[in-house]
């Protein structure tokens, strides 16, 4: 029983060894763990304005130069100054050769004599010209009022012929034919149409009648002699018809055949016949002759009324003479209004011309009026005649100084530019910064610089080693033209400020306005698409449980200087956390631990 109890000790006991010496191993594997993750920093977004800070080296300069000049190609003779010499008004700087001077005095003279010459022969010819502008205005006047003249006469005959042609016409029109009118030569026409059909028809009907007289007669004259012929054969047969009316008694009753009988009753039967035939014929021309003495009657109305017609004759309409004496009337009218016409636009040509001919009279006149081409001759020599005496006359101010050049104003020389021996330039001979006036302070911006300061901005200048502040505004600013993307700022300085050439530092400070999210720049990054992003700080499960990582997020920066970034809302807020430092390079998702 003991040995089973000291048996479960042990066994206890190993197990609790071995937890003991597991939890010792998880230890020491978690610091393992944690002592190689990155360390890092976090801070919250904050408000504030973004300050930028413009700090750029620069010289003081003279704020206006003063030039000394003489007339070039003058012989020095000693030069008293150089460069960064404090001259005042009246002080010497440079004199020339006199023997020199005085040839150059010498040949001036001359020079002026010879323009004063060209100027009196300019003049001169001037006035020789202008007498004859005078005579050629005076030509050009008479001209102008005689082509008036001639264009008004060439005018006054071109309306007189106008004016006759147009009473020519009128008077033709005023013999107006009077034509038959169409309708009146249609209604002619056609009566006599009507009267030429009525002759017709009449003559045919006459001549109808005529044949139809001539035929009944033909018929009359034929049947009376059939008639006549019948009436003869019936008498014959009569006659025959009694002799043999006796002779057959006898001869019938001596035969006693009934051949008489039948001889007396066969010519018995043509004669009654002839007897019908006879009648019918006479019946026939009683008709004829009643149809024959009608037709006759028809025949004189017929023929009277042909006759009536033929003394009533209706003349065939003739117009001829009518419409040639009409074409005769319309060619004499065309023909004047032709010369109306004609007349007309010689009126309107005779305009033409007369509008031409003064137009150009005008012209000649205006051009005869008009001033001479500018000659600029006499005003050049004029101008030269100027120059020159003033030339003339420093020269012999020069002279009159034994050849001394003097300054008229104080200053520090910065330039001279001639030389014992040597003649003077065109150029400056001594240039000199005017001390009278405040000095400037000159500094050249980049671009990035220039977007903080502008013009009128508030600046402060530091001269050399001191500690003095000078308070300024910036008077000038322009990009430089032979350096595009640098920027010229002039500050002018306090008056009996600074001295030309001294060295100092400018500052400008420019207050962004307040933004909600800003950051240390340290926690800013860019990607290799140039894009800005940040890490914030979140949490995951991980091998040791609840752990912190690095979150990579892309933002948008809105503005930013060498300390702080503002960011643009929406991605980041107020509770934030962004990682600023870390003690090593890290990456999206990476486990992270604070710094202690």
């Amino acid at each position: 029983m003991l040995m089973e109890v000291d048996k479960r000790k042990r066994v206890l006991k190993g197990f609790g060894v071995f937890l003991g010496g597991m939890l010792v191993l998880t230890l020491v594997s978690r610091g393992i763990y944690a002592e190689g993750l990155a360390r890092v920093s976090v801070e919250v977004p904050e408000r504030m304005a973004v300050g930028h800070v413009v700090e750029v080296s620069g010289n003081v300069k003279q704020s206006r130069e003063l030039a000394v000049n003489v007339a070039e190609g003058l012989r020095v003779r000693e030069v008293f100054v150089i460069p960064g010499d404090r001259v005042e008004a009246g002080s010497e700087l440079f004199a020339l050769d006199l023997d020199f001077l005085e040839e150059r005095i010498r040949d001036k003279e001359r020079d002026v004599e010879k323009l004063r010459l060209q100027i009196a022969t300019v003049q001169g010819n001037l006035a020789l010209a202008g007498e004859e502008k005078n005579v050629e205005m005076s030509r050009a006047g008479e001209d102008a009022v005689r082509a008036r003249e001639e264009a008004d006469k060439a005018l006054r005959r071109a309306e007189e012929d106008l004016a006759s042609a147009r009473a020519s016409l009128q008077e033709h029109l005023d013999k107006n034919l009077k034509n038959t009118s169409d309708e009146e030569r249609q209604r002619q026409e056609e009566a006599y149409q009507a009267w030429k059909k009525r002759l017709a028809e009449g003559g045919e009907r006459e001549k109808s009648v005529s044949d139809k007289v001539k035929g009944l007669q033909r018929r009359k004259e034929s049947l009376e002699g059939e008639i006549a012929g019948l009436k003869e054969k019936i008498g014959e047969l009569e006659k025959k018809g009694g002799e043999n009316g006796s002779e057959g008694t006898e001869v019938g009753t001596v035969s006693g055949n009934g051949l008489g009988d039948g001889a007396s009753s066969g010519g018995s039967g043509e004669l009654d016949a002839l007897k019908a035939q006879l009648a019918e014929k006479e019946a026939e021309l009683v008709q004829v002759k009643k149809e024959l003495s009608e037709a006759g009657w028809e025949q004189e109305d017929a023929a009277e009324q042909l006759g009536e017609l033929q003394g009533n004759a209706v003349n065939k309409p003739d117009f001829s003479e009518e419409d040639s004496a009409w074409e005769s009337w319309m060619s004499t009218r065309k023909s004047l209004e032709e010369k109306v016409q004609d007349a007309e636009r010689a009126l309107e040509d005779a305009e033409d011309e007369k509008e031409k001919a003064l137009e150009d009279a005008q012209r000649n006149l205006e051009d005869s009026l008009r001033s001479e081409q500018s000659d600029s001759t006499l005003g050049l020599y004029q101008l030269d005649l100027e120059e020159a005496g003033e030339e003339l006359k420093r020269l012999k101010g020069i002279l009159e100084q034994e050849g001394v050049v003097k300054a008229e104003a104080s200053g520090v020389v910065t330039r001279v530019g001639v030389a014992a021996g040597e003649q003077t330039s065109s150029g400056a001979s001594v240039v000199f910064a005017d001390t009278a006036r405040p000095l400037q302070f000159e500094v050249i911006l980049q671009k990035e610089e220039k977007k903080y300061v502008n013009l009128g901005a508030e600046a402060e200048i530091t001269l050399g080693n001191s500690s003095n502040m000078i308070k300024a505004t910036v008077d000038y600013l322009t990009e430089m033209e032979t350096s595009p993307g640098s920027f010229t700022a002039l500050v002018t300085l306090p008056e009996g400020t600074g001295t030309i050439g001294q060295s100092g530092m400018f500052r400008v400070t420019q207050q962004s306005e307040m933004y909600n999210y800003c950051i240390p720049v340290d926690a800013l990054h860019m990607d290799e698409n140039q894009r800005n992003f940040v890490y914030v700080l979140g949490e995951r499960s991980g091998f040791l449980g609840a752990e912190l990582t690095a979150e990579k997020l892309m933002v948008d920066v809105l503005d930013k200087n060498d300390k702080y970034a503002a960011l643009a809302g929406g991605v980041v807020d107020g509770n934030s956390r962004i990682i600023c430092t870390a003690d090593r390079e890290i990456s999206d998702g990476d486990p992270v631990r604070m710094k202690d």
